[in-house]
C-alpha cells in the first residue's frame, strides 16, 4: 500500500478519476480521502502503466499551466486574462514546434527528456509521497527551464502588439487620404511593381510624387518609401495585388491595412488581365 497526499482536493480528485478512467478493470484497489489517494496493490506494473503516466500527462497538462500563469502574473505583471490566454496561445504554438523561427531556443525534445527522466528516477517502486513536494522540488529544473519558452512566448506578443498598432495606424491614415487613384495593381514576384488601371507602369519617381512624406513625420514606426508609403499616399478605392507568395510578410500587412479594397489573385492573373487592355 502507498499513499500520494495533495494540497488541494481538486488535484487529487482530477488524478484519481483519470487513473479510474485510464484502468477501470484494475484489481488493485483504489481510494480517496479528500486530498489523499490510497492505493492497495502489489501490481508493479499498474503503478508504472497507470499512476506515474496519470501523473505526469496532469503536471504536463495542468500543473504546467498554473505554473505559467503564476509567472506570467507575479514575474512579469500580466494580471489580464486576455493578455495571459494570448501569450499562453503563443506559448502552447512554440512548444508543439510551430514558430521555429525564434532563435536561441532549447530543443523541445529536451524538456520530455528531462521530465521523463526525473518521473523514473524517482517512481522505481511504489512509494508514499507529497505530490506538491514532488513538482517543488524534484521539478524544479523543468520549471526553471520552461521559463525560457514563456520568455519568448512574451517577446512574441510583444511583436504581435507592435505590428497590430503598427497596422492600425497605417488603416487609420488611409481612411483619412483622399484616393489619387481609383484602381491600383500591385505586382509581386521578386519585388513590388506598381501598375495603373491601364496596366501602365508607375515608376518610383512618379510614385515619390504621390507620397506626402508629414503624413509619416509623426508615426512611431518606420514605414518604408518604396512599397507601403507610396500605397498609403496613393490611397487607391480598389487595390488588386498579384503574386503566389502569398506568405510574405509585407503581402500579409498589404492584405491586413486595405482589407476589403484588396484583392489578391495568383501571378498569372495580371498578364491575363494586362492582355485584355492590350
Amino acid at each position: 500500500m502507498f499513499e500520494i497526499s495533495f494540497r488541494n482536493e481538486s488535484d487529487a480528485n482530477a488524478i484519481y478519476m483519470k487513473v479510474l478512467e485510464k484502468n477501470p478493470e484494475s484489481d488493485s484497489i483504489l481510494s480517496l480521502h479528500k486530498e489523499k489517494i490510497v492505493v492497495e496493490s502489489k501490481d508493479v506494473h499498474f503503478y508504472r502503466n497507470t499512476i506515474v503516466p496519470v501523473l505526469k500527462n496532469y503536471i504536463h497538462r495542468t500543473k504546467e499551466k498554473e505554473w505559467i500563469l503564476s509567472v506570467l502574473e507575479n514575474t512579469f505583471y500580466y494580471k489580464e486574462e486576455e493578455e495571459q490566454e494570448q501569450i499562453l496561445c503563443i506559448l502552447q504554438s512554440i512548444l508543439l514546434g510551430e514558430r521555429s523561427d525564434i532563435p536561441n531556443l532549447p530543443a523541445i525534445e529536451q524538456r520530455d527528456a528531462q521530465l521523463d527522466s526525473v518521473m523514473q528516477s524517482f517512481f522505481q517502486q511504489p512509494i508514499s509521497f507529497s505530490f506538491d513536494s514532488f513538482i517543488m522540488f524534484r521539478l524544479k529544473e523543468y520549471f526553471e527551464g520552461l521559463q525560457v519558452f514563456v520568455e519568448a512566448a512574451i517577446d512574441e506578443y510583444k511583436l504581435e502588439q507592435e505590428y497590430q498598432s503598427f497596422v492600425h495606424q497605417l488603416r487609420g491614415l488611409l481612411t483619412t487620404t483622399d484616393s489619387k487613384l481609383d484602381e491600383l495593381h500591385l505586382v509581386y514576384q521578386y519585388q513590388f511593381d506598381f501598375y495603373d488601371k491601364s496596366f501602365s507602369h508607375i515608376p518610383k519617381n512618379q510614385l515619390i510624387k504621390f507620397m506626402n512624406r508629414t503624413h509619416f513625420n509623426n508615426y512611431s514606426y518606420y514605414i518604408d518609401s518604396v512599397v507601403l508609403a507610396p500605397l498609403v499616399s496613393i490611397a487607391p478605392k480598389k487595390l488588386f495585388l498579384y503574386t503566389d507568395n502569398t506568405e510574405h510578410q509585407l503581402v500579409e500587412t498589404i492584405r491586413n491595412i486595405f482589407e476589403e479594397r484588396a484583392v489578391v489573385l495568383p501571378f498569372h492573373y495580371f498578364g491575363q488581365n494586362k492582355s485584355k487592355i492590350d
